[in-house]
């Protein structure tokens, strides 16, 4: 197990202006991180994030994230004002916590200047996903830590105690213990009342999850370790490809047709639109047979609304809703 122990050396200017931040922060009403450093106990702290051990000082200050998963946690942590950027976004959708980051600024770096953007923004600590363009060991000489979400470890499960767990792991490392633990209270009861309407006993449907390339030039699926696959046998149906042990992979179009079926949820990204994924899918001839799309059983939602974070518990609500107008 890989072990990190990050101190972090800053230029005084660079402290200043994060105290600046800060103090701006506190006059919109949010809690101060020097009161929550002074008063916070159990530090240092160390986490294990996907096998890798990342110890702090102090609860960060200022955090960035990597991806679509973390600004949402954090936020969930009861700690969005902590969050002073959100970079690769490929699909930026915050769902319910869209409010409370709207303050962070949004950065659309490439892979080759993600490093500098994400150094310049002096964070305290970077919120990410296994096989991102920037990884912990890129960031390690600076002496910033990297934490990732559980639900992108390589072997997460895609479950909501993951995600539970998360938000409450987050609690404690910024400080906001009592927050965290009321908002993952909240989510489990909103899970519980979903999964309380699902009759025992009633037949699973068999659906697939699917995501088109932007260009519609390729087709994946979502496998057994994936939240959607967790949201789908919540709300009875029986994912087609639960039997692959992964979160995302090439569709198979032989073994699509074969097992045929009977509701299709399809997920948007970037720029598309529901009309547009819908037509890009139905472009496929070799698909014209599937029941899902014969029958017109296509469920169109963001992509964000699976992702494993907090934002796919308003996921699986919106998924019950839309199933339920299927019947």
């Amino acid at each position: 197990m890989k072990s990190l122990h990050l101190r972090r050396l800053r230029r005084p200017a660079l402290l200043s202006a994060a105290v600046a931040l800060v103090a701006g922060l506190t006059a919109c009403g949010g809690t101060t991180s020097s009161e929550t450093t002074r008063t916070a106990p159990g530090f240092p702290m160390t986490i294990s994030s996907c096998g890798r051990d990342v110890t702090f000082d102090a609860p960060p200050r200022r955090a960035v994230t990597v991806g679509s998963i973390g600004a949402p946690m954090i936020a969930a942590a009861g700690a969005a004002d902590r969050v002073v950027a959100r970079t690769f976004e490929t699909s930026p959708f915050p769902g319910q916590y869209a409010d409370r980051l709207a303050h962070a600024e949004f950065v659309a770096a490439t892979a080759e200047l993600a490093r500098e953007e994400i150094i310049n923004r002096t964070p305290d600590v970077v919120v990410s996903f296994e096989g991102a363009a920037v990884s912990a060991d890129d960031l390690a000489p600076m002496g910033i830590p990297v934490l990732v979400t559980r639900g992108y470890c390589q072997n997460a499960a895609g479950s909501f105690e993951d995600v539970l767990a998360d938000i409450e792991l987050y609690g404690k490392l910024f400080g906001t213990e009592q927050a965290a633990a009321t908002e993952a209270a909240a989510l489990r009861g909103r899970i519980n009342a979903v999964a309380g309407k699902q009759k025992p006993g009633t037949p699973q449907r068999p659906a697939a999850a699917l995501i088109l390339a932007r260009d519609g030039s390729t087709l994946n699926a979502y496998g057994a370790t994936s939240t959607v696959n967790t949201q789908m046998t919540m709300l009875g149906l029986n994912n087609i490809f639960g039997d692959v042990a992964k979160r995302q992979f090439g569709a198979n179009t032989e073994t699509l047709i074969q097992r045929d079926p009977e509701v299709v949820v399809l997920l948007t990204q970037g720029d598309q639109t529901p009309e547009s994924v819908r037509q890009a899918l139905r472009a496929r001839p070799e698909l014209a047979s599937m029941k899902a799309i014969r029958d017109d059983r296509i469920i169109v939602i963001p992509f964000g609304y699976t992702g494993p974070g907090p934002v796919a518990v308003e996921g699986l609500e919106v998924l019950a809703d839309k199933l339920a107008g299927l019947r």
